[in-house]
């Protein structure tokens, strides 16, 4: 007779204890899913293979704590399970995969223009076949002209030039040819014009050292006189002319009509002519006119040797 209630009362006990472990375990689970959650919130960033399991198992403990809270006798290793894998990619077992990260300063902007040019690099070495090529041209070159090549090993030397004023007026009577002459030393700002010692100042002449092309120019400024009756036909002629003979030989010349001029006017004449060596070329000036002229001081008269 007493060993039946004493039975009993371990029945009560013993489901009152089972009830209370039960109790506990689900408010554990509970506080562990709150802490998850507050995990979650303050990762920044998260795998898509970590999301899209996350999202089953939620699915999936949702379906299985539902009917916990309501049943306790429910409670199975399943659920178990898939609480522990739902936490298992948490803290220090979170798996390690590419992350996609947000930018900061919103979608980047089109492309800029581009920048300036840069400076141009070094010129490129030559090729053993040009720098061949370029010797061959350059002892042609050498044989071509006696031995000088003046574009070999540097620019041309100038090895004649000369430039030169008229020392004083120079009158020339009407109806009449005159040579120009004397011409004055140049000056020091002139000087580094002189190449060689072929003009000669006193007579106004360039005597050619060496046979070839010469520049000549003559700039001439001109006075005509007191005119009672101008002519149509009256002009004046300046040419630069070779041994003086202006009319057989090629000379550089300009002619002006007095009647259009008037007063003071100026020439310019300028030309290139082959001198022989020891041939010389000077100034002339022709007056057809009815009076005479006069060639003002400072008149220039220059020449330079351009090649052989």
């Amino acid at each position: 007779m007493l060993a039946r209630p004493t039975q009993g009362r371990r029945a009560q006990g013993g489901a009152g204890g089972l009830a209370t472990m039960m109790t506990m375990t689900l408010m554990v689970m509970m506080m562990m899913m709150v802490g998850v959650m507050e995990a979650a919130s303050v990762e920044e960033v998260e795998s898509e293979e970590s999301e899209e399991v996350l999202e089953e198992d939620e699915v999936v403990s949702a379906e299985i704590l539902e009917p916990l809270s309501s049943d306790l006798s429910r409670v199975s290793p399943l659920s178990s399970w898939l609480i522990f894998r739902r936490n298992s990619n948490k803290g220090d077992n979170r798996r390690t995969k590419g992350t996609r990260r947000t930018s900061k300063h919103g979608p980047s902007g089109p492309p800029g223009p581009p920048g300036p040019r840069g400076p141009p690099g070094p010129p490129a070495p030559l090729l053993p076949q040009q720098q061949e090529l370029l010797q061959e041209l350059q002892l042609k070159l050498r044989d071509m002209t006696g031995g000088a090549c003046f574009q070999c090993d540097g620019p041309p030397r100038v090895s004649t030039s000369f430039l030169s004023r008229l020392l004083q007026p120079v009158i020339v009577p009407r109806r009449s040819l005159l040579e120009l002459h004397p011409f004055s030393q140049p000056s020091d700002s002139e000087r580094s014009l002189q190449r060689g010692r072929s003009f000669n100042s006193s007579s106004g002449r360039f005597t050619a050292s060496v046979s070839g092309f010469y520049q000549l120019t003559a700039s001439l400024l001109i006075e005509t006189g007191d005119r009672v009756q101008v002519r149509l036909r009256d002009s004046v002629r300046a040419a630069v002319c070779i041994e003086s003979l202006c009319q057989s030989n090629l000379s550089v010349e300009s002619v002006m009509g007095v009647a259009a001029a008037g007063g003071t006017f100026s020439i310019l004449l300028t030309g290139t002519l082959y001198l022989q060596a020891a041939e010389y070329v000077s100034v002339f000036v022709d007056n057809s006119s009815g009076s005479a002229v006069s060639v003002l001081q400072d008149s220039l008269f220059s020449g330079i040797l351009l090649g052989v």
